[in-house]
């Protein structure tokens, strides 16, 4: 059963062990503790499933969606506002449970403009409790409408022996719903050829679930016209993990830990740093250039979003002018000829640890651009030049 007031659709996520299709709801304040469960039990081998769930009278549901472990699609009628603080509230937690929650949810404030804030329960925008069973989360503003004494996201098998890679890749897929990501697939563009009487199989097995729960919960695809999509990450934190007996084609999705480099770089679009100046849909990128023994570095701008490796940028200016320059430390600006000015200040170390550091005109933190750091990647080729990125942003 879904978490009281909860209609089943594309916004709950519940990790369905060890409850076998059933989960227990507490309410914030009830007595209850993440220690209870004995984690070193959980066969990780096994398919775990996540369902989303939707706040009634609040979301209209086209069809029947999901969401699960990756990130690179998002609902984008449930996006906070850009530059949230959302309140946090744990409840039930064992000390260091609750450390962990708090060490890894604000991963994705490294890369998204949201930030997270913890406070006792009673008066937050996130209420969180460790009933045993599932693991699971509203999506996005949809936790806005859930009262302050039930749960707005759920941890179900933590303890204090509970691995580092577990916390963070449950912590972080919960969080990701919390911010508005549903299910990697369920995202419109996943096309994955379902083995679906092995999938049945397996989940009546596993779960309990007839096939309409699976239908539901695994094979429907959210309605593109509610959804914000990258192609297809299998990589992404936001991806269920299942074999490759469960498709068609032999396909496979691993145990996703950590956010992957779309998932960095969706969120970073879906919430930018205050004082970003772009265009809708841009992109720029610090590069260094080589042709035999010449060497330069500039900068490349790009008019649209997507894959631009290969592509010629829309625009691009020469900085160094015969030499490759250290872009840390080395603050400086230029302007193209459709009026885009692109101002860098790059800190020492940026982008390094996975995390974004700043470039822009703005002198605070959230008032410039964020800077992804490359690894001297091949980005484009032209009349004998060969750029490589070297920092880049949208």
């Amino acid at each position: 059963m879904a978490p009281p007031s909860a209609t089943i659709d594309e916004t709950v996520i519940r990790e369905d062990y060890p409850s076998k299709g059933s989960t227990t709801t507490t309410k914030v304040g009830a007595a209850t503790n993440c220690k209870t469960v004995d984690t070193l039990a959980v066969d990780f081998s096994e398919v775990r499933t996540c369902t989303q769930l939707s706040s009634p009278g609040k979301t209209t549901v086209v069809g029947t969606q999901f969401s699960g472990p990756g990130s690179a699609a998002l609902d984008n009628r449930k996006l906070w506002p850009n530059g949230t603080t959302l309140m946090v509230s744990i409840f039930g937690a064992s000390p260091f449970v609750e450390s962990k929650i708090k060490q890894f949810a604000v991963e994705w404030s490294n890369f998204a403009n949201i930030q997270f804030v913890f406070v006792a329960p009673g008066n937050s925008d996130i209420h969180i409790t460790c009933t045993p069973g599932g693991s699971w989360s509203y999506i996005g503003t949809d936790a806005r409408h859930i009262p302050q004494d039930q749960p707005s996201m759920n941890f179900g098998w933590f303890n204090d022996q509970t691995a580092d890679d577990e916390f963070r890749r449950v912590v972080v897929h919960e969080f990701g719903h919390a911010i508005g990501c549903i299910h990697e697939q369920s995202s419109p563009v996943s096309n994955i050829p379902w083995n679906k009487p092995v999938v049945y199989a397996y989940y009546l097995k596993s779960n309990g679930w007839d096939q309409a729960m699976v239908d539901s919960q695994v094979f429907a695809v959210a309605d593109p016209s509610v959804t914000v999509d990258t192609p297809f990450d299998r990589t992404s934190i936001m991806e269920y993990s299942y074999p490759a007996s469960f498709t068609l084609d032999g396909s496979s999705a691993p145990w996703n830990t950590d956010l992957s480099d779309i998932d960095k770089t969706f969120i970073m679009q879906l919430y930018p740093n205050f004082g970003l100046r772009r265009t809708t849909n841009d992109g720029v990128y610090l590069v260094n250039c080589f042709k035999g023994s010449e060497i330069s570095s500039g900068v490349a701008y790009y008019s649209f979003l997507g894959s631009n490796d290969g592509q010629q940028p829309t625009a691009y200016i020469d900085v160094t002018k015969g030499s490759n320059v250290i872009w840390e430390g080395s603050p400086g600006s230029v302007s193209f000829p459709d009026g885009n000015t692109v101002n860098w200040a790059i800190v020492a170390n940026a982008g390094s640890l996975g995390t974004y550091s700043h470039v822009g005109s703005a002198r605070n933190k959230f008032e410039s651009w964020n800077v992804y750091k490359d690894k001297y990647r091949l980005l484009y080729q032209v009349d004998g030049w060969s750029c490589y990125t070297v920092y880049w942003c949208f």
